[in-house]
């Protein structure tokens, strides 16, 4: 640390405003899990899917408890630890506690409102099309899925499905629909529905980037009757009830006439969606807010509040101030700012661990950069920079450095078994750009064959966090011979550069894991274009692995599965995650059933059950 400039750095414990980054996603395919169950940072992209747990349910089927039931034991079947969740309580912060034992369903309030306050807004009210942490937000309390995650015991739970049977062929599922289930529209949900809605992830005229993952997964879908749908999938598919059961459901009825390249300009995808979940849309004012109205006719019961406001603000300070003047009920806290919001009595603080993380990555296209081409150089970049003291001074520590890539709540995670560590060791990042042949120069800077070593990296602007890990870090390179130049830009355009048009040679945003150790979205070179490996990567042994990985249910073989996946992906290093942030929420005290936790989407599971102590 004592190379750095201090001026600099200390920027981090300054302006770090952060929001933590938000979960993302997935689980039902809406992106957000915690950190945010509320979502309200400035942007995090989304997983393909939310993978919760690693067994898939009997071959009996299940119907899970009720939302309300009292929580279950804190592990899951096969031994993963339940996600931290915490009381509301205020000042101290956050104690962990079972989430569904925190719901109060006798006291409820019927009537009133509950604002939330992000940085970001929506992207798209089209499930298929999501691929941002707040579209995940709104999305998932307009539709609903085949299945939810228990966020106690990390299993798969019936939301549009009652039950599901497994055949001894250990591939073919056969859901039972629930009856009587209508759409915002009036419209009646049957299966048609369900397999329009797989197609149409499947289709590549959607622009989908959960395709690559589910047309992997899933040979076929038949409908049997109108409550009766078949899946069948490629082989066995240890997460399929927990990753691809936990997707948004769209209606045929309505975008059935509509071509599948024109879902993302239709207006069911941009100011009307319908679908069949515990809030309706009432209105859309872009950049400004989403206005949602309880669904009196909600299939799990009436919505007990009147209406929920997605307010986008400028920044996380302001999210900050607006929960304290109670202009806001829920938001995400900065970590710089954590203290000052203890003092806040009308707030309640939620922090807890996450599957959310910090992560970089470079483009592997040499048409696009000539930098990273050497896996030396890129192991080099990881070397230079200090972690522990980025999370300790920007994130003033609240998260953890990442030692591998799965995330510390994982029962995959196994740190003390990777063959590379990434230790802070500018000995050792000299020594490998010297060894790819980048020469230090008379300004400092390193060159090879006449071109020296500068090049953009880009983040969201808006998140001071990130912000903030682009100007140190450049700091940390230069101290090596490198130099690069931060770019910022807003979050919509920036998805685009990094997911569409791989315009980059690097960037850093935030992602999110499910509970499910699978990384096929990623790290799967099938991946690019179809899912978020943005960066290119391409290798043979780390796609088979996690090919494995998805056929295998012993729980241990498993582990030894992605632990070899994990080793090969340091060894190449196609990117870098470098944390694994808390979440922080800030709750108003009158707020009462919505659960922070670290179970993507889980913190929405109960929506209907939201209140507010003052019916207002």
């Amino acid at each position: 640390m004592s190379e750095i400039k201090r001026r600099r750095f200390l920027l981090g414990t300054a302006a770090a405003a952060g929001t933590a980054i938000l979960a993302a996603c997935g689980g039902d395919t809406t992106a957000t899990t915690a950190p945010a169950a509320a979502t309200t940072a400035s942007g995090t992209i989304v997983p393909a899917a939310t993978k919760p747990a690693s067994t898939i349910a009997p071959a009996s089927g299940a119907t899970a408890a009720p939302v309300a039931a009292s929580a279950p034991a804190a592990t899951t079947a096969s031994g993963a630890a339940a996600p931290t969740a915490a009381t509301t309580a205020p000042a101290a912060g956050a104690t962990t506690g079972k989430v569904k034992s925190q719901y109060d369903i006798t006291g409820i309030k019927k009537g009133g409102t509950i604002i939330e306050a992000g940085a970001s807004d929506v992207r798209t009210f089209n499930p298929i099309l999501q691929g941002d942490t707040t579209s995940g937000l709104i999305n998932g309390l307009v539709y609903d899925r085949l299945t939810d995650v228990d966020p106690d015991t990390l299993q798969p739970i019936p939301n549009l499905a009652t039950k599901w049977d497994v055949a001894a062929d250990g591939i073919t599922y056969t859901f039972t629909l629930k009856t009587g289930v209508k759409w915002h529209d009036g419209a009646t949900f049957t299966a048609d529905d369900v397999k329009f809605t797989y197609d149409s992830y499947m289709n590549p005229d959607t622009g989908s980037q959960r395709a690559g993952t589910l047309k992997k997964d899933i040979a076929s879908i038949t409908v049997k009757d109108p409550q009766t749908i078949v899946f069948v999938t490629n082989g066995i598919v240890s997460n399929f009830l927990i990753s691809d059961c936990n997707y948004s459901v769209i209606s045929k009825t309505v975008f059935g006439n509509i071509a599948p390249k024109d879902f993302r300009t239709s207006e069911f995808s941009t100011t009307k969606p319908v679908g069949t979940g515990p809030f309706t849309m009432k209105a859309y004012k872009q950049g400004d807010n989403v206005t949602l109205a309880g669904n009196p006719n909600y299939h799990r019961g009436a919505t007990a509040l009147d209406t929920y406001i997605y307010k986008i603000v400028k920044d996380s300070t302001i999210v900050l101030q607006q929960l304290k003047t109670g202009e806001a009920d829920y938001g995400s806290v900065g970590a710089d700012v954590f203290d000052d919001a203890k003092t806040a009595n009308n707030i309640g603080l939620v922090e807890y661990d996450t599957f959310s993380f910090t992560y970089y990555g470079y483009n592997l296209d040499p048409a696009k950069s000539v930098f990273f081409q050497d896996a030396k150089v890129r192991q080099a970049l990881i070397y230079a920079l200090d972690r522990d003291a980025m999370v300790k001074r920007i994130l003033l520590g609240h998260g953890s450095v990442a030692q591998g890539t799965m995330p510390t709540l994982s029962w995959a995670y196994q740190p003390e078994k990777l063959t590379t560590k990434f230790t802070y060791d500018t000995k050792k990042a000299e020594q490998l750009l010297d060894e790819a042949g980048w020469k230090k120069g008379a300004d400092g800077i390193r060159a090879k064959d006449g071109k020296r070593f500068s090049f953009s990296m880009w983040t969201n602007s808006g998140n001071k966090v990130r912000e903030n890990y682009l100007i140190v870090m450049q700091e940390f390179w230069k101290q090596v011979g490198v130099e690069m130049k931060p770019q910022f830009e807003e979050f919509s355009v920036f998805l685009d550069r990094i997911n569409k048009n791989f315009d980059f040679e690097m960037f850093l945003v935030g992602f999110s894991w499910g509970v499910d150790p699978d990384q096929t979205t990623m790290f799967d070179s099938k991946q690019k274009g179809t899912g978020f490996n943005s960066f290119g990567y391409k290798n043979d042994k780390v796609d088979m692995l996690l090919d494995q990985g998805l056929k295998t249910l012993d729980q241990e073989k498993r582990k030894a599965i992605y632990l070899d996946m994990q080793n090969q992906v340091l060894a190449d290093s196609p990117a870098l995650v470098i944390d694994f942030p808390k979440g922080i929420i800030g709750v108003n005290k009158r707020v009462k059933n919505r659960i922070p936790n670290g179970v993507a989407g889980s913190d929405r599971n109960n929506a209907h059950q939201w209140y507010v102590t003052d019916g207002k």
